[in-house]
């Protein structure tokens, strides 16, 4: 090995080139110096190649930068070993060199070749620059496309926001009107009701008490209608909300039938109830359970004639509760059956129908009961046949201490048997007829009453002679009935800041009687009031029951 390499630097039958023919000294230096130079060229024009690949790893066809790096830098050799030949004459080793050289020299013609067909594909930069105008004109589209997104959605968020207060307006808006329909058309029905049961309680008999006793039915009629308008607003506005306890449907039953008697017995309509007391309990608010009853009563009491029936049966079906109400009336078509519990929907509407009413009583039936988890429908053999109701509830699976007393009818006491001597009422009302209603009510069960038209009155007379009970409306002129109780639970317990206070008023909804309740009442009772329901309540505050 040593010797081959030493063969190729032996210059023996070789002479220096300085003596190969006639050079002179600036000729010779001139072809030395030319050499070197092209050699320190070719030499760092490698050196910057191999300094471009190592830094930018995603250029293409790496492999012909390194065979150029070759030549270059092999032509450069050869060069060198040209100045070194004039002293020197490594003839030998040059000819190896030459020889790299070449074979350097056509790798990197046959990489050309390859490559060259692949690089025709690249696009010129004529091309390059186009489309890379062409993606900044793109991505200008893009974003003025995205600020008009922005703008349209801050647009459409302003719109939104400005419906959903217009929504809100509107929803504040009907409230308001209901509150003020319900008092409006509440207020003079209590004092045709009120003034009503006065009289039928004062012994008349014959046909006048015949003609009071329909003109408290079409009272009672009315008023519930317009119960009917508030609870079907609330069931829409998703307002309504269930007190549920584990009730006995059955004394809710007995309850609802006594309410409907008094029409049935005007048209001669008999009830027959068939009610299983073991039936089991159902989790549920007492008032709307005898709400849906009273409804479905009503409906067939309505749309039964005179001297016909009315069935109600109660019994317990696997895991449910099954209430049935069928009647011997006017049936239902088969066409209208899917559509019985629509609201507002009439099986005879216009003005030649023989049934009055909104046509809301089914319906409200029917939310209630999904509230309640149960299901109701509608049967009918047709025109003429009858109806029937069934009304599906879940039973409680966990019932109740059984030992627990429930009350009963005689443990209520009968309001005729209380008696409120020497009780001081202030009552306050801005309208005459009822405050002299209430008046003439409370003064049969001997209390002291004291009358009031308006909020500052009230307060003069309450400062003067400090009554045991407030009895006052809620929307009156100037000053309300809120301000009112503020006003008097701003008072020392000893000027009669704790007195016991009724909100009796024409505002019906949910929300009054929280609000009343918040602002200082005991108790909140909806005009047209039932006057034993008002004897009730106070004399349970001022502590006369039972006695």
């Amino acid at each position: 090995m040593l010797d081959s390499l030493g063969r190729l630097f032996d210059t023996d039958g070789y002479m220096a080139r300085w003596h190969c023919g006639a050079w002179s000294s600036g000729q010779g230096w001139l072809h030395i110096l030319s050499d070197i130079a092209i050699f320190g060229a070719y030499t760092a024009i490698p050196c910057v190649l191999l300094f471009f690949i190592l830094r930018r790893r995603d250029i293409p066809f790496p492999k012909i930068f390194w065979l150029f790096g070759a030549f270059i830098f092999s032509c450069g050799f050869g060069h060198l070993l040209e100045a070194i030949i004039f002293w020197h004459p490594v003839y030998r080793f040059s000819g190896v060199v030459k020889f790299t050289t070449a074979v350097v020299s056509w790798a990197t013609v046959l990489a050309l070749i390859q490559i060259v067909p692949q690089a025709l594909h690249f696009p010129g930069l004529a091309r390059l620059n186009a489309k890379l105008m062409g993606e900044v004109d793109e991505r200008k589209r893009i974003e003025d496309a995205l600020r008009q997104s922005e703008e349209r959605l801050a647009k459409l968020l302003a719109s939104e926001r400005e419906a959903r207060g217009d929504a809100e307006r509107a929803n504040r808006i009907k409230d308001e009107f209901l509150s003020t329909v319900s008092h409006e058309l509440r207020s003079p029905l209590n004092a045709v009701l009120g003034y009503t049961q006065l009289l039928l309680r004062s012994g008349v008999e014959g046909e006048d008490r015949e003609g009071l006793s329909i003109i408290e039915r079409n009272a009672l009629l009315q008023a519930q209608i317009i119960e009917d308008l508030l609870d079907m607003s609330r069931i829409v506005s998703g307002k309504v909300r269930l007190d549920a306890k584990t009730v006995d449907m059955t004394p809710i039953i007995e309850a609802a039938v006594a309410t409907a008697r008094p029409a049935a017995d005007a048209k001669g309509i008999r009830f027959v109830a068939m009610l299983d007391a073991h039936a089991g309990p159902v989790l549920g608010d007492s008032a709307r359970l005898q709400q849906i009853v009273s409804n479905l009563l009503t409906n067939a009491v309505k749309f039964t004639p005179k001297g016909g029936r009315v069935q109600i049966a109660l019994k317990r079906v696997n895991s449910h509760l099954e209430l049935r109400v069928s009647d011997t009336g006017q049936g239902i078509q088969a066409e209208f059956l899917p559509y019985v519990f629509d609201r507002f929907r009439q099986a005879d509407p216009g003005t030649t129908r023989k049934y009055g009413g909104l046509g809301l009583g089914l319906s409200i039936v029917k939310n209630l009961v999904e509230m309640h988890g149960g299901t109701v429908e509608a049967q009918s053999p047709g025109e003429d046949q009858g109806a029937t109701f069934i009304v599906r509830l879940p039973v409680q699976i966990i019932h109740g201490d059984p030992t627990e007393a429930l009350p009963t009818e005689s443990a209520v006491p009968n309001a005729l048997d209380l008696t409120l001597q020497g009780v001081r009422i202030l009552v306050v009302d801005d309208e005459p007829d009822a405050r002299e209603l209430v008046r003439r009510l409370l003064t049969e069960y001997e209390a002291q009453v004291e009358l009031a038209g308006s909020v500052d009155e009230a307060l003069r007379i309450f400062h003067r002679q400090k009554p045991d009970l407030l009895l006052s409306d809620i929307g009156m002129p100037g000053k309300d009935g809120y301000e009112l109780v503020r006003a008097v639970r701003s008072l020392p317990e000893a000027e009669g800041g704790a007195v016991p206070a009724v909100a009796l008023t024409a505002m019906a909804r949910s929300e009054d009687r929280k609000r009343a309740m918040l602002a200082g009442y005991h108790a909140h009772v909806t005009k047209p009031v039932d006057s034993s329901e008002l004897i009730a309540v106070v004399a349970t505050l001022v502590g006369r029951t039972g006695k």
